[in-house]
């Protein structure tokens, strides 16, 4: 066991600290889902921590409304396959990064 878990550690990436991922859910739309994760990722970011921020809404994302954010890709770019993940990100405010969620 002592060898499989020292084989683990020297897999790529394997030593850095992970990310911490936060999920911001409801069943219910209109309850300030997006609020409320757009101003927590404004100041993660003003504490200089690296912020991804994801709405994974597909069909009714707000969030390039909430971040004034013009957006031609969204994630349904990416689960359609028409686009990588990296190449829908857009630069938000205090330099967070932005994945905006579809909508109509």
């Amino acid at each position: 066991m002592e060898n499989q878990a020292i084989n683990l550690q020297q897999l790529p990436g394997m030593g850095r600290p992970a990310a911490t991922v936060l999920a911001i859910t409801s069943g219910k739309g209109g309850v300030g889902k997006t609020n409320i994760a757009a101003n927590l990722a404004v100041c993660l970011a003003n504490q200089n921590k690296r912020v991804l921020l994801l709405d994974a809404d597909l069909s009714l994302g707000n969030l390039d409304l909430v971040m004034d954010i013009r957006s031609k890709y969204n994630i349904s770019h990416v689960i359609s396959g028409h686009k990588r993940m990296d190449e829908i990100i857009q630069p938000g405010p205090k330099g967070l990064r932005v994945i905006c969620g579809a909508s109509g």
